[in-house]
C-alpha cells in the first residue's frame, strides 16, 4: 500500500514590525526572495520564511531568523503547518534532530568496526 506523505512546514509569520525596512533586511539573510514578496507577506501575516521540519538546517534557520526578528522588538509566531507553537518547539526539534544524527553515526562506526574496516 502507498501513502502519500508530506512532511509538515515549519515557519515563521510577524504579526506586527515596528520597521518595516529593517524586518525584511534580517528576513533577507535568511529568504532571498524579492523585497516586495517578503513586504506582502509580512503585510498579509504569510510565511515570512519556511522550511520542512526534516530539514534540519532549515529548522536552525528558522529559530535564528525568529531570535533575530525579536531582538528588532517584532511580534513574531512559529507555526508547524497551520498550528502555532513555540520556540521551546522548535529547540527540542534541532535536539531531536541532533540527537538522530548521533545516533546514525555511532551505528555506521559500528557497521564498519563490525566488518573490520580493511579495504585489502
Amino acid at each position: 500500500m502507498f501513502y502519500d506523505y508530506t512532511p509538515s512546514i515549519i515557519g515563521i509569520k510577524i504579526t506586527s514590525s515596528d520597521s518595516m525596512a529593517k524586518s525584511i533586511s534580517v528576513i533577507r539573510k535568511y529568504n532571498h526572495a524579492p523585497i516586495n514578496e517578503i513586504k506582502k507577506a509580512i503585510e498579509s501575516r504569510d510565511f515570512v520564511l519556511k522550511y520542512s521540519v526534516l530539514d534540519s538546517q532549515g529548522i536552525r534557520t528558522i529559530r535564528k531568523c525568529y531570535d533575530d526578528l525579536i531582538k528588532l522588538g517584532n511580534k513574531v509566531e512559529l507555526y508547524e503547518d497551520d498550528e502555532l507553537i513555540s520556540r521551546e518547539i522548535v529547540s527540542n526539534l534541532i535536539r531531536s534532530h541532533r540527537q538522530t544524527e548521533r545516533e546514525v553515526r555511532a551505528q555506521v562506526d559500528a557497521e564498519v568496526a563490525a566488518e573490520g574496516g580493511d579495504d585489502d
